[in-house]
């Protein structure tokens, strides 16, 4: 066997599959006595989750999409007033946020309601170090870091729980961290931490919204540039097999719990850089910073986005955001329009927004199907 690689059966009825080491299939029990080497057990896994576009141009956009997409974003919001950059920038924040929050329950499967947890922890940190003179990326960077260690704790904690208790498990980690902050007084309580310093950076005047938005632009790209790298790895592949089937990831040797470990560490780190990322934006972190209602809207965001999707949870974050901060404004019903909107994506969009041009060409071939089926029909 070579280094590194896995030796498994087959099962596949195919007699030229397992007769010897040189066919691979991707079966995984015994087959006659046969077995197969697997050097890489993410090659056997379909990718068809991933977007495919026709031609050069459409792999040069499939590959620098992230880049190209910040550009143009970000070049067009340079131009617009001081509210609308302040939006933009809420609007990049949330949909990392989103995205992080993705990776468990689109990536893995895991319905979470203890998003907020790693989002308000990263707030929170950001608003105690208001006293130490560090460098504000730096400081994102640490909490990031605490957004992690969280993660990391409570997916040890929690490794033997699946299913609808590892859901429920989420929300009762939130509310901990949430009451936490009610039982020590330099936390505020309801009343939060005021006075957080956005800071400065070359140049930059944080405070100012025009200046903001290049800094929130530029981190929000570099994390979602980091996102894209591990969707398209191995390991991103491995993530999306043991969402897709576990008993088979197992059999073609991806660690399970290993793996679950890795994404909840990633999902915390992200979160918890958006979460302090709104903390120098905003400057003041409250309670509701770690409320399950944030976890709550930010599963909103991911399913009306499409969660199936890269870009769907950033999609649905600049849908759910603008609506409430342009249309809903000042309704008292607002959370009515955003159910019924949910409503609708659910049971007409099951791919979410995001999945939308994919639905649509599935309609047309259908009705194309239909046209020739009765053409077929008339001739005869």
């Amino acid at each position: 066997m070579p280094p590194g690689g896995r030796r498994t059966a087959c099962t596949s009825p195919s007699p030229s599959c397992c007769s010897c080491a040189r066919r691979v299939c991707s079966a995984a029990r015994s087959c006659r006595g046969h077995d197969m080497v697997i050097t890489n057990p993410t090659s056997l896994i379909k990718t068809d989750r991933r977007s495919s576009f026709g031609g050069g141009a459409g792999r040069v956009l499939a590959r620098f999409d992230v880049i190209v997409v910040a550009v143009v974003v970000g070049v067009a919001v340079s131009f617009a007033q001081g509210n609308i950059q302040f939006l933009a920038a809420t609007v990049a924040i949330y949909g990392l946020f989103a995205m992080a929050t993705n990776m468990l329950v689109g990536w893995l499967g895991i319905v979470t309601f203890g998003a907020a947890a790693y989002f308000g922890a990263g707030a929170y940190f950001v608003a105690l170090m208001r006293e130490f003179e560090i460098a504000p990326p730096l400081l994102i960077l640490l909490a990031g870091l605490v957004g992690a260690v969280l993660a990391l704790l409570f997916s040890a904690i929690t490794i033997r729980v699946n299913g609808i208790a590892l859901t429920m498990l989420t929300l009762v980690f939130g509310q901990i961290l949430y009451q936490l902050l009610f039982s020590f007084s330099f936390l505020g309580g309801d009343d939060g931490i005021p006075g957080v310093p956005s800071g400065q950076l070359l140049g930059l005047r944080l405070a100012r919204p025009e200046d903001f938005w290049i800094y929130a632009i530029v981190i929000v790209t570099l994390c979602v540039l980091l996102l894209k790298v591990v969707y398209r790895s191995s390991f991103g592949r491995s993530v999306l097999a043991v969402h897709d089937d576990p008993l088979r990831a197992d059999s073609l040797g991806i660690p399970l719990k290993s793996t679950r470990v890795k994404v909840f560490v990633l999902a915390g780190f992200f979160s918890a850089i958006a979460g302090g990322l709104l903390a120098q934006q905003q400057g003041i972190v409250t309670s509701e910073n770690l409320y399950w209602m944030t976890s709550g809207q930010v599963l909103i965001m991911c399913l009306i986005g499409g969660s199936g999707r890269f870009w769907g949870p950033l999609i649905g974050a600049a849908i759910l955001l603008v609506l409430e901060s342009q249309l809903f404004r000042g309704i008292s019903y607002s959370a009515l329009f955003v159910g019924l909107i949910l409503l609708a994506v659910v049971m007409f969009f099951r791919g979410g927004v995001a999945g939308l041009p994919a639905q649509i060409r599935g309609w047309v071939h259908w009705f194309a199907d239909r046209r020739d089926a009765k053409a077929k029909e008339g001739r005869s």
